[in-house]
């Protein structure tokens, strides 16, 4: 199967914006850097217990590789949004022509 013909799915590439709020501090909102056709695939479940737990409730995380043409333009620091789903970026791997992201859907 051709690169093309795997590459189904739109995703948006966004990265975060600081912005002074007044009082000190910072918010941080997201800008479009692009949107592009990609692969998703759904990994595996994390098993239960290598799950983190904050206060007494367990957080979920759905994981995703996302493949596309490479990027010079993407890092750790971006977030993906695919359909209703932001996703955070945990690893890239370059090979070849392609990018594969690790990333992970939080509290699910």
């Amino acid at each position: 199967m051709s690169l093309a013909s795997r590459l189904s799915e739109r995703v948006r590439i966004e990265r975060p914006v600081a912005t002074e709020d007044g009082y000190g501090g910072q918010t941080v909102s997201w800008s479009e850097v692009a949107t592009i056709f990609a692969e998703v695939t759904a990994l595996t479940a994390v098993a239960a217990s290598a799950e983190p737990v904050v206060g007494e409730q367990p957080q979920s995380h759905a994981g995703y590789r996302i493949t596309l043409r490479v990027r010079s333009d993407v890092s750790a620091a971006m977030r993906l949004v695919w359909k209703s789903r932001i996703l955070q970026i945990h690893s890239l791997h370059e090979r070849g022509e392609t990018l594969s992201i690790l990333a992970y859907e939080e509290n699910l």
